[in-house]
């Protein structure tokens, strides 16, 4: 019987993370196929590493959800992996036979998902129709919640370990990836019909400033350094032209964002990338009560981002 490996990366919370129990929960109803749940669990206590049944929990210390997605993806038995976030869920429960069978069906190396979400912020744009990628559309399409893979193409390609959340370039990683899986030779497509459950995003001023910030120092650097120079112009003229509207409206959280926003894109490209160190407030506050300082190495300075 066919199977599917389902990763799922996660850093310690303060309090039980409910959303990520109802992720496993859901990830375990799944019909039709074996399957695996494999959970990448950072934490600052490795000696207190919590247990969920029927999944494999992977402990490690301070590093980027890119080194996690790498640790999780080579740990995995199956032929298929799919990566997740620990608060993103498939909606279907016969997601990962239709996902494997439409990618042999196909001939397909990686497949995107469509975004269920509600809220003011979307975490992404939906999808009306199946898109296959390529270089002109990967940066739009290139969603990692639900990126389902083969092993082969995965192993080839990995996640840039100097992008995504805990680094300073804290995101492109995705687009990073579907480029390089192109460039390899792989062939994806993002499908409108596999949809993926994503909470709304926070709308709150200083974790909009924070997401501006890491984010596109990630963006910025991403762009440039795989030759999207075009959009890379386009989406500062945006940012610029958005903070001008801001001002004008006197939208102070807005016009903050796209302030930080322009900076960061222009500083992005020029910042020597590293890999994560850089700490959620909530993991620092855990770290500071529960462990030995020494055990983990953080830049104290940037450790903001969430």
């Amino acid at each position: 019987m066919r199977s599917i490996s389902f990763v799922v990366c996660t850093f310690e919370k303060e309090k039980p993370d409910e959303r990520l129990a109802e992720v496993l929960a859901n990830l375990r109803r799944q019909i039709g196929i074996e399957f695996e749940v494999i959970l990448v669990w950072e934490g600052c206590d490795l000696g207190n590493v919590p247990a969920y049944d029927g999944v494999i929990v992977i402990p490690v210390g301070l590093i980027s959800i890119s080194e996690k997605r790498n640790i999780g993806g080579l740990a995995a038995c199956s032929d298929m992996i799919c990566f997740l976030d620990d608060d993103t869920f498939p909606l279907d429960h016969d997601f990962g036979i239709k996902v494997l069978e439409l990618m042999d069906a196909e001939n397909l190396d990686f497949v995107t998902c469509n975004i269920h979400s509600t809220g003011a912020v979307m975490s992404g744009e939906g999808l009306s129709a199946d898109t296959p990628l390529d270089e002109r559309n990967i940066i739009a399409h290139m969603w990692e919640p639900g990126l389902t893979v083969r092993r082969q193409a995965f192993v080839q390609t990995q996640f840039d370990p100097t992008l995504g959340i805990a680094c300073i370039h804290g995101s492109s990683e995705g687009f990073d990836f579907g480029y390089r899986l192109l460039k390899n030779g792989f062939k994806g497509r993002r499908m409108a019909s596999f949809f993926i459950d994503h909470p709304p995003l926070d709308t709150a001023g200083d974790y909009r400033a924070e997401r501006a910030f890491f984010y596109s120092l990630g963006n910025g650097a991403v762009l440039i350094q795989h030759g999207y120079y075009f959009t890379y112009v386009w989406q500062m003229l945006k940012t610029v032209a958005r903070l001008l509207v801001s001002l004008l409206k006197g939208d102070v959280v807005r016009a903050r964002a796209s302030f930080i926003r322009a900076l960061c894109m222009m500083i992005g490209p020029f910042l020597p990338r590293r890999r994560g160190r850089i700490m959620p407030t909530s993991f620092l506050a855990l770290r500071d009560r529960n462990s030995d300082p020494a055990m983990i190495s953080v830049n104290r300075e940037g450790a903001s981002a969430g």
